[in-house]
Order: structure tokens, then C-alpha cells, then sequence
């Protein structure tokens, strides 16, 4: 017969090693890094201080200072393609968003997260983590798609594509934590940059008092067309541009460029043709007036981003959460040519407005978007790399260096396996990104005139491909290939990435090789 003292023993010993469970468990989970992700939309590579930039970003700077700055990210070209690959660790068209969030009816182009393939907050969520998105979405536009369908506890934000900053409905959905709100819902001084800054505020209080690891990915807007922004905002930026062309902005942005050591020193303007200054000099003083508006305009909307992104800064410090969180910055694509005012077909229940104010539908154009993607080749949209090249930084205290650079190439489609490793969780079998742990940690120190080169042990080893809206590209180690609107392949040295000398006529073999092995993965991943 057992005795009540052998109970209490047992009982005693039972509590005990469910304490001890308790506590390790707690333990990992405050060991785990909190993970801040922070994307600009259509941002071209070229718009930060540390990058070159003109335009005043100086917490986006200093975080660059305490972390590593990327000079090779590479994108998907487009915003729904890259946000998917951030989200899922997967090639787009894999995870069905090849193109935008619009259902083509075909696989690879179906503009909705597959439901089979899981999101990188919903793997996090399952290992303890509390996860929110404030901003943009654009993952999906029908029920059971939207950021709280796959994995965020909580989201507050634009659903779709760019809209108005002042009033983004009824047009451009607004979701809030389960529930599609209406216009009425937002408030009258509603701007949409001050709006993501303020509930990521508000999430990072929220995390700091449930005391687990969290996940906040916060997708702003700017600077994506509208331009639009406080009119005090646009005066402090037009001295920066009053008087002077995009092409002497461009000039000095790659002389800055080249003293930051992020450019080899003999690098040139990949298109310093979109320039035209003589052109730019017949224009009449209001024309020239309105072009430095368009980019002061600009600039604002990048000024109050980083505004915002100092605020979270601030708040991580407060809480004494910054010692254990990673934070990266980027943009999804290159810097756009896109003009919406010369689209005569656009549909929108809202009056046109003015420059930087309600209703404006304004672009930047062709030669401030150049200037954006200073010093590469093309725009948004295409595969060239003023297209695919996005800035990176990220900080991770006593895991990176501070000020330290890294120049080999890398995809967004590495960032979810890469935060899974810092987490100590698996990396699942299905994604195509690589972990980048280690090659962050360490990277090689290069001389400027060698940071456009090969750099042999510094990546992954892997051949790169890329399509979107029939543009199409490939990546070696030694090479860069690129076929716009499924036209012939050009070839270019990976050390000639302003992508202007072809060498196609030398590389038949090549060519012939990777045209192949672009087949079989299109093939794979359902692209075009």
C-alpha cells in the first residue's frame, strides 16, 4: 500500500520538474530575438543619406551606423512579388503572386498567398511569438487572405495597393484586427505615413507587456505615387532642388556614393541619357517649378518615414527591448517612372487634387526616378538593376558589427529563413531562401574599387532567376543576364552593374545554358 508520504514525495518531484519545464521554456523564449522589419514601397536605392541621398534620413542612417548596410539586395521588381517572398521564403510565383493581387486564373499568377504554404508570422506564432503588422498588405484582396488569416495577431492597415494619403477609402480597402473599416472610421486628420508609425507604437507597447518574443513588420507606403504630404513637410525639402536639375542630383548623389565607398570609384550613371540638360533648361519657370515641387514632394514623404522610423527606434529603447531585437530596413523594388496623372483610364471616386494634397494622383516621372536608382539601370517593374535593387540595413546587437558592409548578393526571399535561424527555429523544407546567418556575421572587408566584384565565399552558391510582367533575368556568380519583355538575352559582367556593355555576342554558350536552366525553373515555379 502506498503511503501519503511516497504521494507528497511524488507530487513534490511532479511539480518540481514541471517548474523546471516551465522556466526553460520561458528562458528560450526570452533568449529569442524580437524581429522589427521595416519596408519602404518603390523606394529607389540611391534615397537615403547613407546611401547618397540629399534628402535628410537620419535615423534611418544611424541604424545603418549601429548595423550592417547591404549594397546587393536583390528584389522581385514589383511590391506584391517581393512581400510575398519576404512573407513566405519562397520564389513569388511559387506562393502564386508573380505579378500583383489580382486573380490571372493561372498558376503562379493567382494574387493570393497560397493557403498550403505557411507565412513566416505564422511559424513564428506557433514558437511563441506575438506578431502584428501596421501598414501595407497587398497580399490578398478577398476573405480569408488577409493579414489576419494568415498570421497576425493584430494589423491595422491598407489591405491593397497604394491610395490616397489623406482619404484611402472607399476605393482602397482599410482593415483593423478582423474587420474591413469605413471611411467614417479613419480620422480627420488621418495621413497615412503617421498612421503606421503610431500603431507600430502602439504594438511595441503591447509586446513590451505580454513579455514574449514578437514579430512587427512594418510596411509603410511612402514613398509610392501619390505625392502627397503637409505643405510645411514640402517646403523644408524644395531648397534641396529649387534651381537645379535631376541631373546634377544624380551626379552628386554617385559622388557621395563613391566617398561612402559603396560604388567603385570609376562607376558612371547608368542613365545619365534620361537626363537631357539641355532639354531641362527650355522648360519655363513654372515647369521647372513643378519638377522640384514633384521631388520635394518626394522627399517629404521619405522625411516623415523616417521621422516614424525614429519614433520606433525610440520606443524599442524605452521598453529596453533594442539589445534583443533585430531591425531591418528596405525597400521592395527600385525606385518607379510611373506617372498616374498621365493614366486618363484610372478609375477613382475621389476629386484629382494638387500637388502634395488631397486627390493628387502625381508621379515623380522618368529623371527623378533615375536619380532614385542612382547609379543602375531602369526602373521598377524591370529586371535590370535600378529595378531589382533595394537598400538593406539591419541591426542586431552583439551579433553584428556595427558600421560593418556587405556586397554579395542576396534575395528577399532570404529573410525568413535567416530571422527562423537567429530564432533557433527549423528552416522548412520548402523555402527557397537560404539562411545568411553566418555570411552576416563575418562579411568580407572590400576595398571600394573591388565592391561590384565576385567575391568568392561570400553567398551562397546558386544561380539566380527572375521574372516579371515579361521581363526576365538570371544571376551567376561571374554574370548577370538580362531579357526585357522576353526580347533576347543580354549578358553583362557582375562587375558592370550599371548593366550598359553586352556581351552577349561573346557568351553564346551561355546563353544557350542559361536559357535552359531559366525553362526548367519557370517551369517549376509556374513562371512566364
Amino acid at each position: 500500500m502506498i503511503s501519503y508520504t511516497s504521494i507528497m514525495r511524488c507530487l513534490i518531484r511532479l511539480i518540481s520538474c514541471t517548474a523546471i519545464a516551465f522556466l526553460s521554456l520561458q528562458t528560450v523564449r526570452a533568449a529569442r530575438p524580437n524581429i522589427v522589419l521595416i519596408l519602404a514601397d518603390d523606394m529607389g536605392w540611391s534615397d537615403l543619406g547613407c546611401y547618397g541621398s540629399e534628402i535628410p534620413t537620419p535615423n534611418i542612417d544611424s541604424l545603418a551606423r549601429q548595423g550592417m548596410q547591404a549594397t546587393r539586395c536583390y528584389t522581385a521588381s514589383r511590391c506584391s512579388p517581393s512581400r510575398a517572398s519576404i512573407m513566405t521564403g519562397c520564389e513569388p510565383h511559387k506562393v502564386d503572386v508573380g505579378l500583383l493581387d489580382d486573380d490571372s486564373g493561372r498558376p503562379g499568377y493567382r494574387g493570393r498567398l497560397k493557403p498550403d504554404i505557411p507565412t513566416l508570422p505564422e511559424l513564428l506564432k506557433k514558437a511563441g511569438y506575438r506578431t502584428y503588422l501596421s501598414g501595407k498588405w497587398h497580399l490578398g484582396k478577398v476573405r480569408g487572405t488577409y493579414p489576419w488569416d494568415r498570421g497576425f495577431d493584430r494589423y491595422r492597415g491598407l489591405l491593397g495597393g497604394a491610395a490616397d494619403y489623406y482619404k484611402p477609402m472607399p476605393d482602397r480597402p482599410f482593415g483593423e484586427d478582423g474587420r474591413l473599416l469605413k471611411p467614417e472610421d479613419l480620422p480627420d486628420d488621418f495621413y497615412m505615413t503617421e498612421d503606421i508609425t503610431q500603431t507600430a507604437l502602439a504594438y511595441i507597447d503591447d509586446a513590451a507587456k505580454a513579455k514574449a518574443p514578437f514579430f512587427l513588420y512594418v510596411a509603410y507606403t511612402a514613398p509610392h505615387t501619390p505625392l502627397q504630404a503637409p505643405r510645411e513637410e514640402i517646403k523644408k525639402m524644395l531648397p534641396l532642388y529649387e534651381g537645379k536639375s535631376p541631373g546634377s542630383i544624380a551626379a552628386k548623389r554617385l559622388e557621395s556614393q563613391k566617398r561612402l565607398g559603396i560604388v567603385p570609384p570609376s562607376a558612371e550613371l547608368g542613365m545619365r541619357n534620361k537626363f537631357n540638360p539641355a532639354g531641362y533648361e527650355k522648360n519655363s519657370r513654372e515647369r521647372k517649378e513643378y519638377i522640384s515641387g514633384c521631388m520635394a514632394t518626394y522627399a517629404a514623404q521619405i522625411s516623415i518615414m523616417d521621422r516614424g522610423i525614429g519614433k520606433i527606434l525610440e520606443s524599442l529603447d524605452r521598453h529596453r527591448l533594442s539589445g534583443n531585437t533585430i531591425v531591418m530596413f528596405l525597400s521592395d523594388n527600385g525606385a518607379t517612372a510611373e506617372m498616374p496623372q498621365n493614366n486618363k483610364n484610372k478609375k477613382t471616386v475621389l476629386p484629382i487634387g494638387p500637388l502634395g494634397e488631397v486627390g493628387c494622383r502625381d508621379g515623380y516621372g522618368p529623371m527623378w526616378a533615375a536619380v532614385s536608382n542612382t547609379p543602375y539601370r531602369q526602373y521598377k517593374i524591370e529586371t535590370f538593376d535600378g529595378g531589382l535593387s533595394a537598400p538593406f540595413i539591419i541591426r542586431y546587437p552583439k551579433v553584428l558589427r556595427p558600421g560593418t558592409r556587405y556586397h554579395a548578393p542576396f534575395l528577399l526571399q532570404d529573410i525568413a529563413p535567416t530571422c527562423l535561424t537567429w530564432a533557433k527555429l527549423s528552416v522548412p523544407s520548402h523555402m527557397d531562401g537560404k539562411p545568411l546567418n553566418s555570411y552576416w556575421s563575418k562579411p568580407a572587408s572590400i576595398p571600394p574599387e573591388k565592391v561590384w566584384d565576385s567575391i568568392p565565399n561570400s553567398c551562397p552558391p546558386r544561380t539566380i532567376f527572375w521574372e516579371h510582367q515579361r521581363n526576365r533575368a538570371a544571376l551567376t556568380d561571374k554574370f548577370k543576364l538580362v531579357a526585357p519583355n522576353r526580347g533576347p538575352w543580354q549578358v553583362y559582367d557582375i562587375r558592370d552593374r550599371t548593366e550598359q556593355n553586352n556581351l552577349a555576342p561573346r557568351h553564346k554558350a551561355l546563353v544557350e545554358q542559361l536559357s535552359e536552366q531559366y525553362r526548367k525553373w519557370a517551369q517549376e515555379t509556374h513562371a512566364e
